[in-house]
Order: structure tokens, then sequence, then C-alpha cells
């Protein structure tokens, strides 16, 4: 879980700061998948609406195995 989390918090954070790029890195796979890629990199507002939760899912769950440990 704990690197599952760092693995979001990380992605997210690329995605944060260069939208358009670090989405079509993604742009690979089914039909679907790529329109749904086209569309957050044809609007990075919206994509950076979405890698902000991904960051923010990633610190709950690095938070929520890291408060086990303890």
């Amino acid at each position: 879980m704990e690197a599952g989390g760092l693995f979001l918090i990380g992605d997210g954070l690329l995605g944060l700061l260069r939208p358009r790029r670090y989405t079509m890195l993604w742009h690979v796979g089914p039909q679907l998948g790529r329109a749904a890629i086209e569309e957050l990199a044809d609007h990075p507002r919206l994509a950076r609406s979405v890698y902000a939760a991904e960051v923010a899912l990633g610190i709950v769950l690095f938070v929520s195995q890291a408060s086990k440990d303890i």
C-alpha cells in the first residue's frame, strides 16, 4: 500500500507540473483509453484536477498504511 501511495504521489506531481506533456506519455492501449488521454491533454485544467486528486489519494494511502506501522 505504501508503494502504491508513493507511486500515485509521484505520478500526480509530474502531471501537475506538465499536464499535457505528461498525459501524452500515457497515450497507449485501446482506443477508449487513448480517447480519454487525448481529452485530458486538450484540457490542462481538468488534467491538473485529476492529478491533484491522484496526489491526495496517494497521500491518504501512504498515511493510512504508515499509521498502521506505528
